[in-house]
């Protein structure tokens, strides 16, 4: 929930949100986290109408380190943190289970 970011999560997701906003026009296109974790390594890529830009992986690089942490989507709780480790291993699980996380 919103609410229970701290100012730099908060940044983090702001951030997060415009990049989806710019490339698709949504406030949280599905899976952004996924997609956006993937630029941070591996670099910029095409994403909707638009690029994830080295920029934005340099922003969402430097946040998410502040923080130690990144931001994902939860049905219940919305915008939700999850500290860095526990989204790495996530991350790692569910992408490569279903590959489909990373198509924007």
């Amino acid at each position: 929930m919103i609410s229970d970011l701290t100012p730099v999560q908060q940044q983090l997701l702001s951030i997060m949100g415009k990049i989806s906003e710019r490339c698709y026009t949504a406030g949280w296109m599905n899976n952004l986290e996924y997609v956006l974790w993937n630029a941070v390594m591996s670099g910029p890529r095409k994403y909707g109408q638009d690029y994830i830009t080295q920029k934005d992986i340099d922003e969402l690089r430097f946040l998410s380190a502040l923080c130690n942490s990144w931001i994902v989507f939860d049905e219940v709780k919305e915008e939700t943190s999850m500290q860095l480790s526990a989204w790495e291993k996530k991350y790692d699980s569910d992408t490569l289970n279903n590959k489909s996380f990373l198509i924007g």
